[in-house]
Formats: C-alpha cells, sequence, structure tokens
C-alpha cells in the first residue's frame, strides 16, 4: 500500500493538468471501494468482562466492534458491574450478553445502538389489535421541526421527516418512546396508552443540549466536548452560515466571533480583506491569522472557499489552542471544516441566490458649474479655453457616475450528500457571477467539491475532501484616485461617442481616468485544494488512531493587460503589454498518532505529529511596448520593440513535530499540556528552530457537590493557560545576502552587473509571543443564558524588524530580531434565549472585544537621559499603539482679529492654523503629534433572530471604535498651486462667514509654514450589517411534492450606517484609491429533496 501511495503522490509535482487527471483515478479508485464495501459484513471480535461497569463495557464494545452505542444516564446505571466469559461474536452478539444480566435490552437505530429499559407487555384486559402513535418533534426553543430524529417504539424505528412528524402501527397496550437527535437531549416518553384503531398523540419538545457544552468542536488535530477544552475556542453562530445568505465566508465572519476584526480593502467583487485575531501584535511581519482547512493548512485567499460547502469554523485564539500550530499560530488559527455526507437516502439541496448593489456612500465632489465657480476664486482669469467651452454650453462630466454602475449578482448552489454501508458522501458545485460597482470590475468563479470517507476494512478509512476552483477576474480596475479627482469641465467621450484621450486639451499629461474601458485584459486562475487521508484504528490497541494527511494546493494564475492605441499610455508607447504567468505550489504531508481512552474516571487524549510542509512560488513576468499594431494584442510581444522578461521565484519548507496531551478526571478536571518544534528555511543556520510549549487548566466547577449556585448557573467551567508561540512571515531568503542587477554603461554598450542588495543575518529567526489567557465558559437558567469572557495579555519579542546601518555597503537597512510589543484584552461573548412563548420565539447573540497594544522597545537605542529613542520615521513610539497617527495638529483657521499674529507666521487671516506645541514660532518635528490609533479598540457585533411560526427575521449589527485615520477624500493639496483637479465642496472660510470649518479658497491657504493641514477623522462606525426575512413553506404543502425544505429568503446588508467619517466609508483602507463599498440587496432560494 505504501507503494502505490508513493507512485501517486509524487508525480503531482508536475502540471495542474496531470493532477487533476490523478485526481479523477483516485476518485475512481475510492468509488469502486466504495461498491465494494456495500457488502460488508459487523465485525468479531473477542471480548471477556470481570467486574466491569455496565459504561466501561459498552466503552470497550465501541471500540472492538466499531459501532456507537448510546443510552440515558437517569435511565441507565452506567455504575452497575458485570461479568462475561470470554467470547467471540459480533457487536449485537456480545452486547445481548452483557444485558442479559441487567434489567436492561437494546435497540439498533440507524447503526447505533440505544439502551434503555425492558419494555412492559400490552396489558391483557384490553382487546388485542393494531393501533398507532402519530407525533411531531420539534426543537423546544424555536419550536422548528427536528428532521432526522430517531423514534423507537417496541424495537420498531422511524425517523421523523421534513416537518418532524411520524406514525408507527403498533399493538394496543402500553408504550414507552425514546427520542434521539445529534444536538439535543435523549428523551424517553412512557405511559403511551394505545387503543385497538385508534391514534395516540405524541407531541415531542426536544432541549438543545444545556449550554452547549456537550457540542463537539474541532480543536486542531482532533475533537473535543467544549465541556472539555481548557484553550479559548469560538464557535462562528450557526446563523451566520445559515440564515444569511453570504457570498465569501469573511462576510460570515465578520462581526460573527469576538476577538476578530476583518475590514474589507475595497468594494470591488474579488476584492480581499484584512483579518486580525487579538489586534497587531507584530510591527512589519504578517498579523494574518492561519488558515486550516478540513485539517491541512490554506494558503489561498478566504473568499476562494464556497460557503455553502462549510459546515463549521471555530477561531483558536489564546496560546494553550494555538500552540499546536506552533510557528504559525502567534496570530490565531481558524479553522474550516467542509461538509460530510451521512448514512441515509441521498439528499439534493439547491440554493440560488440573486443580488443588487449600490454604493454605501458616495461623497460631493463639484459639478462643472460649482468647480468653475470655486476657480473663478481660486485663480481668476486662470480658466482654459476648452473649460469655458463646456461651462458655457451647461455641460459637466460626473466622472463617478462613469466609472460606476449598479452591481449584480447571482449565485447559484447543487450538491448531494448521503451515505450508505461503510461510506459517506457529499458532492458540490457552485457557480458566482458578479459585475460589481466599478464598470469594468466583473468575477465569475466555478468551485466543484467531492468529499468521500469510507472504511475499507472495519479499523481502515479511506478519504478525500477536493475542491477544484476557477476564477476569473475580468477587467481592468481604475485608478480611483484619478476618477475622483478628474475635472468635470473635461469631457470623457468626444463627438463620435469614443473615449477621449486627451479629455484636457491645454494639459496632455492628465490621461483619461475611464482608459482601463478600453484596455485587453485577463486575470484567471485554477486551483485544487485537496487533502486525501488514510486512517488506521489500531484493534490491538484500544484507543490507539493512526492518521496521515497528505494535502496539496496547486494554483495558477494569468494576467494579461494591453494598452492600446486608443489610450494615453498606449498611444505614447505605441502599445503596451504586462503578461504573467504565476504557479503556487503547496505540499503537506502530516503524520498524527492518537490515544483516547477512558480509565474509569479518568479520560486520557494524547496527541502527537509529524509533518513536512513545502511551499513554492515561481512567475514569469514579461513587459513588452512598441508594437505594430493593436491587433494581436499582447499574444504578438515577439513583435514588440522593447522586450523585458522577469522571472520570479522562491521556497521554503517547514519541518513540525507536536505533542499535545489532555487529562481529565471526570470531565471535572482538565489538564493539557502541549509542545511543538518547527524548523523554517527562512531563518538564519543558527536559529531555523523554534520551540513552543503551552499548558491550560480547567474546572467544571458548576459539578462540584459544594458548587451553591446550581439552580441558577447549569454550567461554569474557569479556564486558564500559559504558552507561546512564533510567527515566521518574512520573505524566503530574508537570513542570507543577495545580489541584485545593475546594468552599467560602457560607452553606448549597456553591460549586464550585480550589487549587493541585502546583507545576509544568520541569527535571524523567530517572532515569540507568550500569551496568558484567563477565562470561563457558563450557562445560567438551564441555558437560556450561554457565554464566555476571556482576559488576555500577549508580549512579543524578538520582533522582525528592519534596522538602520551605514550605508557604506551600499544598503540602508539589514532585518534583525529587535523590539518587543504587548497586546492585552478582554473578550465576552452571550447567546440567550429572551422569549420562547407560543408561536412566537425570540434568541440575541452579542459579542465585544476591547483590545490595547503598545510598542515595549525597539532598537534599544538610548538618549542622554537614559531612556530608549523611538522611530520617528515610522512613527514608532514606545509605549504607544503600534499603528499611530503622528502629524501637525489643525487648530482651526486664523481669524481676521488674529491678522498680526498670523502675520508672525508669514500667513494671514483665513489660512490654515497648525498648533505650535512648544511655543517657539516655529513648526519643527517637535511639534507633531500623536493622533489617535488606526486600529480598532472596541469590536462587537450583535444579532438578533426572531421567529413566528413558519417566518425568521435576522438583524444584525456590527462595530468599530476607537479608530482615527487621515482622510484624504478632504485633501485640499492637489489643487494648491494650480486648480485643475476635482476635489468635495467645501463650505470656504470669508471674513463674513468666519465660523466656516474650512481655511479661505485661495492658493496655499491649507498650509501654514510651508505645511500642509492633514485631516483626521473619528473612522469609528455602527453598521446594520444583515437583516434577512426567510420563510419556511410547510410541510404538508411540500411533501406532496417530494420536497423535505423549502425556504425562501430576501436580504439587506451593509443598509444603514452611523459615523462621523465624511470619506467614502469608515471600513476602507484606502480612502479614494479603492471602490467604494457596496450596499448590497438579495433574494434567494433553498429547495432540499
Amino acid at each position: 500500500m505504501n507503494k502505490c501511495t508513493t507512485t501517486r503522490i509524487y508525480p503531482w509535482k508536475k502540471t495542474i493538468a496531470g493532477t487533476f487527471r490523478r485526481c479523477g483515478v483516485l476518485a475512481l479508485l475510492l468509488w469502486v471501494t466504495i461498491m465494494a464495501q456495500s457488502q460488508t459484513r459487523e465485525p468479531v471480535f473477542s471480548f471477556a468482562a470481570d467486574g466491569l461497569s455496565l459504561q466501561q463495557a459498552f466503552r470497550l464494545i465501541e471500540q472492538k466492534g466499531e459501532v456507537v452505542i448510546n443510552f440515558n444516564e437517569e435511565e441507565v446505571d452506567a455504575g452497575k458491574k458485570i461479568s462475561v466469559r470470554s467470547m467471540k461474536g459480533t457487536a449485537s452478539q456480545v452486547l445481548q450478553a452483557v444485558l442479559q444480566q441487567t434489567p436492561y435490552e437494546f435497540l439498533r437505530s440507524s447503526g447505533a445502538f440505544i439502551i434503555r429499559r425492558r419494555t412492559v407487555s400490552p396489558s391483557s384486559g384490553k382487546p388485542a389489535g393494531p393501533g398507532r402513535i402519530s407525533g411531531r418533534v420539534t426543537d423546544s426553543e424555536s419550536g422548528q421541526p427536528v428532521q432526522g430524529a430517531t423514534i423507537i417504539i417496541d424495537r420498531k424505528t422511524i425517523l421523523s421527516d421534513a416537518e418532524g412528524a411520524f406514525t408507527l402501527t403498533v399493538n394496543s397496550g402500553t408504550h414507552e418512546a425514546y427520542i434521539t437527535s445529534i444536538g439535543y437531549e435523549d428523551k424517553t416518553v412512557y405511559d403511551i396508552e394505545v387503543e385497538k384503531d385508534q391514534v395516540s398523540n405524541l407531541p415531542v419538545p426536544l432541549q438543545k443540549t444545556a449550554g452547549q457544552l456537550g457540542t463537539v468542536v474541532v480543536v486542531g488535530y482532533g475533537q473535543q466536548r467544549k465541556k472539555d477544552i481548557t484553550g479559548s475556542v469560538t464557535s462562528v453562530p450557526k446563523e451566520r452560515l445559515e440564515m444569511v445568505p453570504n457570498l465569501n465566508l469573511a462576510q460570515a465572519l465578520q462581526g460573527a466571533a469576538a476577538g476578530i476584526t476583518i475590514q474589507q480593502t475595497s468594494g470591488g467583487a474579488a476584492s480581499g480583506e484584512t483579518m486580525m485575531i487579538r489586534g497587531r501584535k507584530s510591527i512589519l511581519a504578517s498579523n494574518d491569522p492561519l488558515l486550516i482547512v478540513d485539517g491541512i493548512p490554506y494558503g489561498g485567499q478566504i473568499r476562494d472557499i464556497n460557503v455553502n460547502d462549510v459546515a463549521s469554523m471555530e477561531i483558536l485564539k489564546d496560546a494553550s489552542a494555538a500552540a499546536i500550530y506552533g510557528s504559525r499560530g502567534a496570530n490565531g488559527v481558524i479553522l474550516i471544516t467542509t461538509k460530510q455526507g451521512a448514512k441515509g437516502k441521498p439528499q439534493i439541496r439547491y440554493e440560488g441566490k440573486f443580488g443588487m448593489q449600490e454604493p454605501t456612500f458616495i461623497p460631493h465632489y463639484m459639478n462643472g458649474e460649482e468647480f468653475y465657480a470655486f476657480k473663478q476664486i481660486r485663480e481668476p482669469g486662470k480658466t482654459t479655453a476648452s473649460e469655458q467651452a463646456m461651462y458655457d454650453a451647461g455641460e459637466s462630466t460626473n466622472w463617478i457616475d462613469l466609472a460606476l454602475r449598479n452591481g449584480q449578482s447571482h449565485q447559484h448552489d447543487l450538491s448531494v450528500a448521503g451515505g450508505f454501508q461503510q461510506t459517506k458522501y457529499y458532492i458540490g458545485g457552485s457557480f458566482l457571477d458578479v459585475k460589481g460597482l466599478a464598470v469594468t470590475d466583473n468575477y465569475q468563479r466555478f468551485t466543484t467539491r467531492i468529499n468521500l470517507d469510507t472504511k475499507i476494512l472495519p479499523w481502515i478509512t479511506i478519504g478525500t475532501h477536493t475542491q477544484l476552483s476557477f476564477d476569473d477576474r475580468a477587467g481592468a480596475p481604475f485608478n480611483w484616485t484619478n476618477v475622483f479627482n478628474t475635472n468635470p469641465l473635461t469631457p470623457a467621450y468626444d463627438e463620435q461617442g469614443k473615449l477621449t484621450i486627451y479629455p484636457w486639451d491645454e494639459f496632455t499629461d492628465i490621461g483619461n481616468p475611464l482608459e482601463p474601458i478600453n484596455y485587453k485584459s485577463m486575470n484567471k486562475s485554477y486551483q485544487l485544494l485537496s487533502n486525501n487521508y488514510a486512517i488506521v484504528e489500531a484493534p490491538w490497541i484500544k484507543g490507539l488512531n493512526y492518521r496521515i494527511n497528505l494535502g496539496v494546493r496547486k494554483r495558477t494564475g494569468d494576467i494579461a493587460t494591453y494598452k492600446g492605441r486608443n489610450t494615453r499610455t498606449g498611444l505614447e508607447s505605441r502599445g503596451e503589454a504586462n503578461t504573467e504567468r504565476n504557479l503556487q505550489d503547496n505540499l503537506v504531508l502530516e503524520n498524527i498518532l492518537s490515544y483516547n481512552r477512558s480509565f474509569g474516571d479518568h479520560t486520557v487524549f494524547a496527541t502527537a505529529v509529524y509533518s513536512y510542509e513545502k511551499n513554492t512560488q515561481s512567475a514569469n513576468i514579461l513587459t513588452a511596448s512598441g508594437f505594430p499594431n493593436d491587433v494581436l494584442t499582447w499574444y504578438a510581444a515577439a513583435q514588440a520593440a522593447l522586450v523585458i522578461p522577469e522571472y520570479l521565484y522562491n521556497h521554503t519548507a517547514l519541518i513540525s513535530q507536536m505533542a499535545r496531551l489532555n487529562y481529565s478526571w471526570k470531565s471535572k478536571y482538565l489538564f493539557t499540556v502541549t509542545a511543538r518544534r518547527d524548523g523554517y528555511s527562512g531563518f538564519g543556520a543558527s536559529q531555523k528552530w523554534g520551540t513552543f510549549p503551552s499548558y491550560a487548566i480547567g474546572w467544571n466547577i458548576s459539578d462540584e457537590q459544594f458548587f451553591p449556585w446550581k439552580k441558577v448557573v447549569s454550567n461554569l467551567k474557569l479556564r486558564a493557560s500559559l504558552g507561546f508561540n512564533g510567527n515566521q512571515a518574512v520573505n524566503a531568503y530574508e537570513s542570507i545576502s543577495r545580489l541584485g542587477e545593475y546594468n552599467m554603461v560602457s560607452g553606448s554598450t549597456s553591460l549586464p552587473g550585480y550589487i549587493p542588495s541585502k546583507l545576509g543575518q544568520e541569527n535571524l529567526g523567530w517572532e515569540k509571543t507568550r500569551t496568558l489567557n484567563l477565562g470561563m465558559d457558563f450557562s445560567l437558567f438551564s441555558g437560556r443564558i450561554t457565554g464566555d469572557l476571556n482576559i488576555y495579555k500577549a508580549n512579543t519579542t524578538d520582533l522582525l524588524l528592519n534596522r538602520a546601518i551605514s550605508p557604506v555597503h551600499g544598503i540602508t537597512t539589514i532585518t534583525q530580531n529587535i523590539g518587543a510589543t504587548e497586546n492585552r484584552g478582554l473578550e465576552l461573548s452571550l447567546s440567550t434565549r429572551n422569549v420562547e412563548k407560543g408561536d412566537f420565539k425570540w434568541f440575541s447573540s452579542f459579542n465585544i472585544s476591547f483590545i490595547r497594544n503598545k510598542i515595549v522597545a525597539l532598537y534599544g537605542n538610548r538618549d542622554a537621559k537614559g531612556q530608549e529613542t523611538d522611530d520617528v520615521a515610522n512613527a514608532w513610539f514606545i509605549g504607544q499603539p503600534i499603528m499611530v497617527n503622528y502629524d501637525y495638529v489643525w487648530n482651526g483657521v486664523w481669524q481676521t482679529a488674529e491678522a498680526e499674529e498670523a502675520a508672525k507666521w508669514g500667513t494671514k487671516p483665513g489660512f490654515v492654523k497648525l498648533k505650535d506645541v512648544d511655543n517657539n514660532y516655529e513648526l519643527t518635528a517637535s511639534d507633531r503629534q500623536v493622533i489617535g490609533q488606526r486600529d480598532p479598540k472596541t469590536i462587537w457585533g450583535f444579532g438578533n433572530t426572531f421567529a413566528w411560526k413558519n417566518l425568521s427575521l435576522y438583524v444584525f449589527i456590527h462595530g468599530l471604535g476607537g479608530i482615527t485615520k487621515y482622510n484624504e477624500m478632504l485633501l485640499d493639496a492637489p489643487t494648491s498651486s494650480e486648480a485643475r483637479r476635482n476635489i468635495m465642496k467645501k463650505n470656504w472660510w470669508t471674513p463674513e462667514n468666519p465660523t466656516a470649518e474650512w481655511y479661505a479658497n485661495a492658493i496655499n491657504a491649507d498650509q501654514m509654514a510651508g505645511i500642509s493641514a492633514r485631516v483626521y477623522e473619528s473612522a469609528s462606525f455602527m453598521r446594520v450589517k444583515d437583516i434577512a426575512i426567510s420563510y419556511d413553506l410547510p410541510a404538508p404543502v411540500l411533501n406532496q411534492a417530494g420536497i423535505q425544505k423549502l425556504r425562501v429568503y430576501i436580504t439587506g446588508r451593509n443598509l444603514f450606517t452611523s459615523t462621523d467619517w465624511r470619506g467614502m466609508d469608515p471600513e476602507l483602507n484606502h480612502g479614494r484609491g479603492a471602490i467604494p463599498l457596496q450596499k448590497e440587496f438579495l433574494v434567494g432560494l433553498d429547495l432540499t429533496f
């Protein structure tokens, strides 16, 4: 088997096409295996018990017989001792022998054994004959039907349908029913009287597991009950994935969990986002969290994962939870688990949604008439002939309107999931088509996923989780700064309806900002993401499990742009082409050995991991100009007069070993110890390896007999952890000296040459973060209020910073491990069941995070007083947040009464006034001040679900606080010397309007002592992020058509925003340099057969 596996792995290093072929072969082999296993028999094993408790016997049978045994602890005495002579048999035969000595019996349902008390025979005093028990299983909280619940009555089993309904024919008499469903407490209903030829009604409301502490969550290299977790792990609420139709996963995560910050970089259809967990820790290295998809590190964009393929998302935040990922866990970890099939008939699901988009907000820039009046004051007599002609004709160009449109989107998802015998499968496909707000912004994405899992032997499971995707981002982007600032008294189109090349006749250095419409462009990518695994559950050692993962990610991208002679750039260069073909090749091989076993009250869960990961990136880049014509665009690069090729390549490797031990006693006292050691090729020869341990304890104090508030506090767990993580986010060759190209000219000949471009640093190593976390998980009033509270402090040392050095080598900086930061905060998450009255339900979820960071140390340089000096050039200050604004402070406008004082500064009334902090009548570096920080201090989200019968309303509000940013859209600098460019309309100062916010409409009025004023504003905001209304059609209507579920919905996103920010959108990081953020309306339906 190893030989076969080897021959299938290593050829994957060839090409994407070859990889696809081999994945097809793998899928075919898996399918053949599936079919072969459809006749697999129940395993036979040896069993003996001498004084074992029932619980111990059940666990032993589960391990040896590959079965699941469920029972109600209130009904079954699990501590009862039994003895069974040595025997061989199937799980059914062994369980029969075990229960002979007890008042219990077993029933079998969907592969699971249900233990219950022996049933009472029908009463002989009533006429015998058939009757029926009919009922409906519902969620006691929401009143919604529970589909797929197992109902067992007199050894007869049935599953509830889409409406939660069931009907069983039984003999008349007295019966009892046992009902079980995943995520709910098991329930037994006694003394059900059934008469001959009559129907007995049996309503069955099921309670969710109190406080969700029985829920199993993914924790990295395994799963644990929430009750047994000692680290800080947050699950994304299911309503963010199910009730809101998100086009990408980042939308689902935003505001959904305490401690995670997500901000969009642009409103583009395929735009990215910045993500941070618990704020910023590193100054220059990456602060991005690690993404894990189905257990494998994922280096792609989160938007490339189809939302409808995702089953759950967990966020690992503290060192104990994230230390298992060592070098990559310092910034937190996001675990994404995709859907898997379940045994039973296939479920076919289709979801389609259609959306419309418009900008959330566009600032008011001057139209032609306003710009003409503005320029007459700013520069009297400087209006050009072309400007005058447009003004006289009453014409004006709204460049922003011409660059924007109402966006549209539609997405279609189709999947089939199911299972039989020893196999489970999930197959899905998705198509997304977005025409974005910008007229050149078009995006299409096609993804297909196949998740297969099959037991080829009772103790061996193989499977694959594979996604193939294709992206097409057609259209070249605009330079949005030019779009906003281009003169409105210049034409966008000529008399023939073609884009003007030079809109302003008098200034040919200014091109048409809409010229990307005329570019020929291509931007396509293909990606394979595959996790292939085999699991061996050793039958000879109880609880021992070995898993091997082979993760492959291959991505190719083809990018090309051609600027023809119908554009300013192309006209001046006689055609210009830029092409790039890039390849990303990632391989992860993991060996995971785990041991999970209970010894009476003691439970041990040990995990050991050895992994190897390699990442290769390469790019072929070509720049060409001087084409004979524009017919063949970049395909005619060989005919270009000037061709400049470029090739980029880098390769990194990571080897890791990890060991983790979880121990619990009665699930009451919990201990976790983790150690991980990583070796990374990008660091210096003596610093490649780093070791990252963590320690955590937990105490389910509410399980103690002495706990005094049991009537109010359903569950209370106290947690504490201390651990270390690393950050390896540096360039592949940062630690070694490098040469750069530098051509020399000898006479008329250019000679190739090289000069030093980077000095190596053999001692370059890991950034290290030490994190202390104190927390609690709680559930109050029988689960009506659940939540968690965390307080943390993270100290990061050996920062990866660039230290200034003498330029004698021709190099001015060198990367070293210097400096330190501190990050601390508090997080609170709450879920509440507010109202449950009749058909009306109201549930809420709330989370809030308070984050503070500061720089503790930098380069170690000290002044005459012995205090460490700041890095003023980069705005890094000891004791201040990492990302601050450092500038001169706007102090209003000089007024007429201050003319004499203004003259001392060489200025006059109506001009801007900057603050002279040291009062020396000079604006120097010492007058610059810290003006707020650019990272949020507070992050919060508040969701509410209202349900009445089959109608639901979900409202989610999200906000960020404590942010101050430079608002470049209020910048006046482009018009300071000449009124050539448009700006936002302002209320200018005049002697008659002295209280105006802005300075006078005059050249250089925005300057004082030669220094331009810049405007900083609060970018804090509160936003109604989502409003979703959905309706589930009644089951009786659907059953007639053979439909399990049909939900229709309408959703609005980014509908309302409250903020003091006057720029385009407070969430965007790039001001006027990005596509506006979109307000979106979607309608859709979700159909399951």
